[in-house]
């Protein structure tokens, strides 16, 4: 028996570059609302839901910050540079997704970000979403990651068990979370490299979305008879 049924994707900084482009977006709205926003004071949302995020921002700029309206603004300008632009895929993306439909392996998207920016991700992402058999979001009463909801939900939607699940995550809260589902956790790096203790909550570490695919191959071959 294959030692997992089902691979779990995150989305932002996991399957597209969009980390670095909400930075930049931060800055240059931060600018119009009177903030220097830098990445160092965004690089603590990464991986969180909403609420996180705005006690974060408040903590880190006052309570008068009006984190709401910025980032309305900051959506809008990312938006209209994918408009123009297209989604930002990762490396290796389609190849392994390709590779997932060739060995029946079922997939998911869970993330923190909310259904509508999942849609037009997406939607300017032409052919992705055939590849998942369920999209999970952040919706409000769902603890946030480091808390194991969203994938625990991605699992149901899957009709799958926890452990044959594995999760292929960026960030250190989805690290946390896919491992406090009891999932099995694969790190691919974007703009935080793996600490010791990340480390020791994965199953593999893989440079890229094409360079999990040996890690994947590994897990699976390690339960065969």
């Amino acid at each position: 028996m294959a030692v997992f049924d089902a691979v779990i994707f995150d989305m932002d900084g996991l399957m597209f570059d969009t980390e670095a482009l909400n930075f930049k977006a931060w800055t240059v709205v931060g600018r119009k609302h009177g903030y220097e926003i830098t990445e160092e004071d965004v690089r603590p949302q990464i991986g969180v839901a909403v609420p996180t995020a705005r006690r974060l921002m408040k903590e880190r700029f006052g309570e008068d910050f009006d984190y709401d309206a910025v980032r309305s603004d900051r959506i809008a300008w990312s938006f209209a540079w994918i408009e123009e632009h297209g989604t930002p895929e990762k490396p290796g993306l389609r190849e392994l997704l390709a590779w997932l439909e060739r060995e029946g392996i079922c997939t998911a998207i869970s993330t923190s970000s909310g259904r509508e920016t999942v849609n037009f991700y997406l939607a300017h992402a032409p052919g992705l979403k055939e590849y998942f058999s369920a999209v999970v979001t952040w919706e409000p009463g769902m603890r946030g990651k480091p808390a194991p909801d969203l994938f625990l939900a991605a699992a149901k939607a899957l009709n799958a068990k926890p452990e044959d699940c594995v999760v292929l995550e960026d960030s250190y809260n989805g690290i946390r979370a896919a491992h406090a589902a009891g999932m099995k956790p694969v790190m691919v790096p974007d703009r935080l490299p793996p600490t010791p203790e990340i480390l020791r909550l994965t199953c593999g570490k893989a440079e890229n979305l094409l360079a999990a695919i040996p890690i994947l191959e590994e897990l699976r071959a390690r339960n065969r008879t």
